[in-house]
């Protein structure tokens, strides 16, 4: 399109102008909400110097893998004039975005829902790939009760930060997929832009009632204009099976007793997929994924890699139908390999998602110049992570 520039907003001048675009879209910001969260920024579009497209986004750390977090954008409520879709404007925002942010972060990613939507497909244009997929879990209880079970609401949850920090580390040690945990987060996740956008009640239940936590559940209720008749589980951790269901069973009981429903969402490596089953939540189809592309590749495998000792007399290479770049030179390097394949499973390579051992067996990944022992040095190198995804992330 000719005249079309995408660059990034200008902050604090085009705030306005950046919300025109996304508040005719989306439920309505204001500027004041906006300048409370000073970290976030956006790629726009302009047609004769006319804001015509937004992507906002949210620049936050991002757990990997155990220890290893990197930085990320987030994009959230993006658009394009609706006189103006279908030309080309959101993707040359994101090549815009790609850009400027090649400093600051290792990757670009997208919470997502609906495999099949237009949404998803422009995604996939734009070089993201999908990195975690999670189905949703649905439970209508009845005649449920909990003991020895505290149910209390955002106060509660608060004062109990270190506790949650302890068990949500003994749940997710290993885990990856989400935004470092620490003191402080709780409080900053339970106020971010998104319970401005959709209004939440906050249902925290702990087990036991008293003395040392075990397990807790986060657990929200929209009200104003989104309210719906469901709680929605937003964080669930626990140090037992058996602790994780008096959370659970505390969480149904409120539930039950409005005559609502209970949602969450699980990946396949979740911890409580098989308890929450037995309860009786109702798997549905996968939906929702976190999506992403690298935006730095060398600087995203430095950041990820867990054994640079078995890697330190390789070059890495990795190439796709898409892209190519050097990755690693080590420091006693002597020779180069490079790593083939498609952007799916290259980006999930970088992203801790693949086990590259297998992937290179089965013919999914192809390492030009290998030798002997090449695929067990990358897999040492880049080890499979599983993630969990919290909805408490979401942006």
């Amino acid at each position: 399109m000719d005249n079309l520039v995408c660059r990034e907003m200008l902050w604090p001048d085009e705030i306005e102008q950046m919300l025109s675009i996304r508040n005719a879209i989306f439920p309505p910001i204001c500027r004041e909400d906006w300048l409370r969260f000073p970290a976030n920024t956006a790629s726009m579009a302009f047609l004769h110097g006319i804001a015509i497209g937004a992507i906002p986004l949210d620049q936050r750390p991002f757990q990997v893998a155990p220890g290893k977090v990197i930085d990320t954008a987030f994009e959230h409520a993006v658009g394009t004039r609706a006189d103006f879709r279908s030309r080309g404007v959101g993707g040359a925002m994101i090549e815009a975005a790609l850009e400027f942010l090649c400093d600051r972060a290792e990757a670009l990613m997208v919470y997502r829902g609906g495999e099949r939507s237009p949404g998803d497909r422009f995604y996939e244009r734009s070089g993201h790939t999908d990195l975690i997929y999670m189905r949703p879990m649905t439970w209508r209880p009845k005649n449920v009760r909990a003991d020895g079970v505290a149910v209390g609401g955002l106060e509660e949850c608060l004062a109990l930060q270190p506790e949650l920090l302890r068990v949500f580390n003994a749940a997710f040690g290993d885990y990856g997929g989400f935004r470092p945990r620490g003191i402080g987060y709780w409080e900053m996740a339970l106020s971010d832009m998104i319970f401005t956008v959709i209004p939440q009640e906050v249902l925290f239940a702990r087990y036991p009632a008293e003395g040392e936590l075990q397990a807790y559940c986060i657990a929200t209720i929209r009200t104003g204009a989104r309210a719906s008749e469901q709680i929605s589980i937003m964080e669930l951790a626990a140090t037992s099976e058996d602790a994780v269901r008096e959370v659970l069973r505390a969480t149904g009981a409120e539930a039950a007793a409005r005559g609502w429903s209970v949602a969450a969402i699980c990946s396949v490596d979740s911890p409580w997929r098989v308890a929450m089953r037995e309860l009786g939540f109702e798997e549905g189809l996968r939906h929702t994924m976190i999506m992403g592309q690298p935006i730095a590749p060398a600087r995203l495998f430095a950041k990820v890699c867990a054994d640079q000792g078995a890697i330190t007399e390789l070059k890495i290479n990795v190439w796709s139908p898409g892209y190519e770049d050097t990755i690693w030179e080590g420091p006693e390097a002597k020779r180069e390999v490079t790593i083939e394949g498609k952007e799916l499973l290259l980006n999930r390579m970088l992203m801790r998602r693949l086990d590259v051992a297998t992937a290179v067996a089965g013919d999914l990944l192809t390492i030009a110049g290998e030798r002997a022992d090449d695929r067990e040095r990358l897999a040492a190198a880049l080890p499979y992570v599983p993630w969990e995804h919290h909805w408490i992330d979401w942006t």
